[in-house]
């Protein structure tokens, strides 16, 4: 494949998060920053819209919410995983009739890292958000406080919320440690979240009073994940990245038994401090596409040919914290928040 690069800003200070949106009658997408900064719209083709905010940062997630073309939903001062998150929460943003957007509490999370909208069997939709420690006062890298997966079911109208008046969550899930990772099957059926003890995969009751069905898949500390058919045999594989922000790239394929996953292909490459992380196809050919912030600090596509998993580096010496991929106008693109060098870049991917 060939890439083609286009470098959007370069001044969005450890830009972070990335989200598709629709908004103002337009398909686009935003870039949001881990410090202090903004949450900044972009066309398709990386023409720079409006700010959604212009601070105070600490955006581990931003999405749109389901079923609106108005409103994004947003973690909000998550400013580092060893200080500064006590004061995090789950915002919103509703674009008013003058193109600016509205900020309004959903709820209270300190620590909160990743969320996203499920679905129950019985249509009805689940917020499930993850805090990577529960408290972080002493010393860098304090892990004594494991943090928790929260859900509460999602209503119609989030603008009833503010921050008088939260959305309640429930903890489903204690004590999970390095609570880092997490993927949103693409028919938000479940979602992966990972720890320090493995890959765990959330479902949400089938109907009104059931239970969550919690399975762990994959027992090996595991940073980030994500599901794809990469060998094209019908069942999708498990990426994953391990330790916490670790250096370790690994392939596991469905076993023998149900819900279990064996490990078929290791990296022999080690790559500091890898995070970005997304799945999907790329000029029609499946793919998982990665980034790590040290080192080679490099953007990578990992895909499989010729009976063999193999490595392809998209670019070099940019830092990916976060990618994402969609198509327009019959080319597929990748978004990167190139954190390590503030930089927002757009790559057009075009067939060999």
């Amino acid at each position: 494949m060939r890439f083609e690069k286009k470098v959007l800003a370069t001044d969005m200070v450890k830009c972070y998060a990335i989200g598709m949106v629709e908004a103002a009658g337009e398909k686009s997408f935003v870039v949001a920053t881990e410090k202090d900064g903004p949450i900044r719209r972009f066309a398709l083709d990386g023409t720079q819209r409006e700010n959604v905010c212009d601070g105070p940062g600490g955006v581990m997630t931003v999405m749109q919410t389901p079923g609106r073309t108005d409103q994004l939903m947003s973690t909000y001062k998550f400013f580092s995983p060893n200080f500064g998150g006590d004061d995090a929460k789950i915002v919103t943003y509703t674009r008013q009739g003058d193109g600016s957007w509205k900020r309004q509490v959903l709820c209270d999370l300190p620590y909160v890292h990743r969320f996203g909208v499920l679905e129950g069997a019985d249509g009805q939709k689940w917020l499930i958000a993850c805090t990577i420690k529960s408290a972080c006062r002493e010393f860098k890298n304090d892990w004594k406080t494991p943090g928790a997966v929260y859900a509460a079911k999602l209503p119609e109208n989030l603008e009833d919320y503010d921050q008088d008046h939260q959305l309640e969550l429930t903890c489903i899930a204690n004590c999970q440690l390095q609570n880092h990772g997490f993927y949103t099957a693409p028919d938000r059926s479940y979602a992966l979240v990972g720890t320090a003890a493995g890959a765990f995969r959330y479902v949400p009751p089938a109907s009104d009073g059931a239970d969550w069905q919690i399975d762990c898949l994959v027992v090996q500390p595991t940073s980030d994940m994500c599901m794809v058919d990469l060998d094209g045999d019908g069942k999708e594989e498990m990426v994953t990245i391990s330790t916490f922000h670790g250096d370790t790239l690994s392939v596991w394929h469905e076993g023998a038994e149900p819900d279990t996953y064996e490990k078929v292909w290791e990296d022999p490459l080690k790559r500091a401090f890898l995070h970005a992380i997304w799945s999907g196809k790329l000029a029609g050919e499946p793919c998982a596409l990665l980034g790590n912030r040290k080192d080679g600090r490099d953007l990578l596509r990992l895909y499989h040919e010729d009976g063999e998993y193999r490595v392809e580096i998209i670019d070099h010496d940019c830092g990916p914290a976060n990618v994402w991929a969609f198509e327009d106008g019959g080319i597929d693109h990748i978004i990167a928040a190139n954190r390590e060098t503030n930089e927002v870049a757009l790559y057009a991917v075009h067939a060999e």
